[in-house]
């Protein structure tokens, strides 16, 4: 297979000389000399092997091949023209393009992202979007490495080369099975009963946490550790014990009367959600703008007043 070697710029000149009809027209509209068009004319119908120009006195007229190379080259020609204005989208600009790959802690991945992202997709259907999902710790890890270009974690940000922007507000709610005593439930006692908890490196059991330490509380000993909060409220539903969830978990299950929501009087369970990127790399313009386009789709669906 033969590998054809010329630029982009050469077919830019060769373009500039088609449409003025002489060398120095071309040459003076491009602000190259005389000598440099000559010489990417000559290049390109090497590397081509084709007669791209006829003398006709003072003038070069395309030949047939010529022709057909313009009309050919156009539309490669017009897309990289475009390239700035895609990589750079701007508010003129409404059309959304690319490939889009986005880290998640669970809760935020399986109750926030789904619908909003879905909502985006169907306003620009050029975007391709991955999410990669797991613990706050994990989305961190991602971001960190390249491996997404946008992080959400229920927090709180523990690393050092990123950029943790608080994002939007959510509470935990703690809930119980549907017979559970909740009455018998008080913030003193929390120890005396079974509690279902997320893994080690959860931002919902890092806010947890804190908030019972805020309070002056212990944190309960977890007899059921699970990676998924979708999974703790079947468990809590199937009597496990109490569990700490996100209330946007808590309220689909305890609509189905699923599980019991319980308050603790003096404690305080809201917490930041942060959107995560690379320290010292600003996000791109597509990723300001993908963000800004979430933004407005949740704000259908996830109400920061219930939170």
């Amino acid at each position: 297979m033969t590998t054809l070697h010329f630029t982009l710029r050469q077919l830019e000149i060769f373009a500039a000389v088609v449409r003025t009809g002489q060398v120095k027209r071309a040459a003076a509209a491009l602000h190259l000399s005389q000598a440099a068009v000559s010489q990417a004319l000559r290049e390109l119908a090497e590397a081509l092997d084709l007669t791209l120009f006829e003398r006709d006195g003072r003038r070069i007229v395309p030949t047939a091949a010529a022709r057909q190379l313009l009309r050919l080259a156009a539309a490669p020609m017009a897309e990289f023209d475009a390239l700035p204005g895609r990589l750079r989208p701007s508010a003129d600009n409404a059309e959304l393009a690319g490939d889009i790959r986005i880290a998640a802690s669970s809760t935020i991945a399986r109750y926030i992202l789904p619908s909003a992202l879905a909502a985006v997709r169907r306003e620009h259907p050029a975007l391709d979007l991955a999410v990669i999902s797991g613990n706050s710790s994990q989305a961190e890890a991602h971001v960190a490495a390249l491996e997404a270009d946008i992080g959400f974690i229920e927090g709180p940000p523990t690393r050092d080369d990123l950029h943790a922007a608080a994002w939007r507000t959510d509470t935990l709610q703690i809930i119980a099975p549907p017979d559970y005593p909740v009455a018998a439930v008080s913030p003193t006692d929390l120890a005396a009963h079974p509690w279902v908890a997320r893994e080690p490196g959860s931002g919902t059991r890092a806010v947890f946490e804190q908030s019972l330490a805020l309070a002056g509380l212990a944190a309960p000993q977890a007899h059921l550790v699970i990676d998924d909060s979708g999974a703790i409220v079947r468990a809590v539903a199937a009597g496990a014990g109490l569990a700490c969830v996100s209330r946007l978990a808590a309220i689909q299950a305890s609509a189905n009367a699923r599980v019991q929501c319980l308050d603790l009087p003096g404690l305080s369970l809201q917490r930041p959600l942060w959107c995560l990127s690379r320290a010292g790399h600003a996000h791109s313009p597509l990723i300001e703008r993908f963000r800004a386009t979430l933004d407005g789709a949740i704000g259908v669906d996830f109400d920061e007043s219930d939170a």
